[in-house]
């Protein structure tokens, strides 16, 4: 009798239960299948990583499940695959990008005109006041937007009295952003002036973000043996990134040749085996794989799939889940392998 591992992935299975139409030889196969319609066959050689038989099995789910899970398909390509180095870093205010707004002379504010997260101009009033100096004139001033950019701080109100050394408001645009790095010292060789990034954060997954390397420091943090790098990062138009986010940073330090490969949320696994799931008609066919070099965004394949190859992307998870408990999800278990 096949055995089956049972998982904690509950929601997701929960979710396709009763969706899912059929599936073949979830199981552990004695022999490889045959390929449906010339397709992909799970041969032994295909798994030469993990070093045991691959499994077979097709998964056919109702429209109403693909829709559940947001599937999505990605064509195997070839490809240049980018070699990154990954480093966390945080986001900061550019300090060119900033100003801290004051009054040139001493006065009651009589009105303030913006308020934290308003967008303003530069030369655009941002609070009225009453001169309390001798002779002043005129007697009512305005203080001015020294920048285009957005209030992240106002520490002003009504009827207060202001002086040159109070700090009305904080203003900066943010449609650029310094991200800060630290490289560790061994590191260093392949990381220089001008190389280009690519940034996400947890806020955002999925979305990436370009950036490039625009100052390194020259001092060595000599607890941590790392060195700090700046990389100036291009928001979006409704600012998305923020100052103090924390962000997961590739920096692009050389390329392979042209390999075969696919999103990396393709490549799903069970132990030692790497897997993906091929579009195989109306179903998808659970494929073992050999994985080559791997960066943020695309992992290359060895052997098992071919480019022009139809493989799930969004939604390859949770067929795991129900290639990985058959039983749970009430579809058929049978110890040996189907022919599609």
């Amino acid at each position: 009798m096949v055995r089956f591992r049972r998982t904690a992935s509950y929601a997701a299975l929960a979710a396709l239960a009763p969706l899912v139409i059929a599936a073949g030889a979830c199981g552990r196969a004695s022999a490889p299948a045959p390929a449906a319609e010339g397709h992909l066959a799970a041969a032994p050689e295909h798994n030469e990583q993990a070093g045991g038989a691959p499994e077979a099995g097709t998964i056919s789910l109702s429209p109403e499940a693909r829709a559940n899970i947001g599937l999505a398909i990605a064509f195997a390509e070839e490809r240049v695959i980018e070699r990154t180095l990954l480093v966390n870093a945080t986001l900061k205010v550019i300090p060119d990008r900033e100003a801290f707004v004051s009054s040139r002379v001493q006065g009651k504010v009589t009105e303030v005109r913006a308020n934290v997260g308003d967008v303003v101009g530069r030369g655009e009033p941002l609070v009225r006041l009453q001169s309390l100096q001798i002779a002043e004139t005129p007697p009512t001033l305005e203080v001015l937007s020294p920048l285009d950019g957005v209030v992240l701080e106002r520490s002003v109100t009504v009827g207060q009295t202001i002086d040159a050394s109070t700090s009305l408001m904080h203003v900066a645009d943010l449609s650029h952003l310094l991200a800060q790095a630290d490289v560790y010292e061994t590191d260093l060789a392949s990381v220089r002036l001008g190389q280009p990034v690519r940034l996400t954060v947890a806020a955002f997954r999925g979305q990436l973000f370009t950036g490039r390397i625009v100052r390194l420091s020259d001092i060595i943090d000599p607890e941590r043996r790392t060195l700090r790098v700046f990389i100036d990062v291009r928001n979006t138009r409704d600012r998305a990134l923020k100052p103090e986010m924390f962000a997961q940073v590739s920096v692009i330090i050389g390329s392979s040749g042209r390999l075969v490969a696919v999103p990396n949320e393709a490549v799903q696994s069970d132990g030692a085996e790497r897997f993906v799931f091929v579009q195989n008609g109306d179903g998808y066919l659970r494929q073992n794989v050999v994985v080559g070099e791997r960066n943020d965004q695309y992992t290359a394949i060895r052997s098992g799939i071919v480019a022009g190859d139809m493989v799930v992307t969004r939604g390859a998870a949770e067929l795991k889940t129900v290639a990985l408990q058959p039983m749970a999800s009430g579809v058929r278990d049978e110890s040996k392998p189907h022919s599609h």
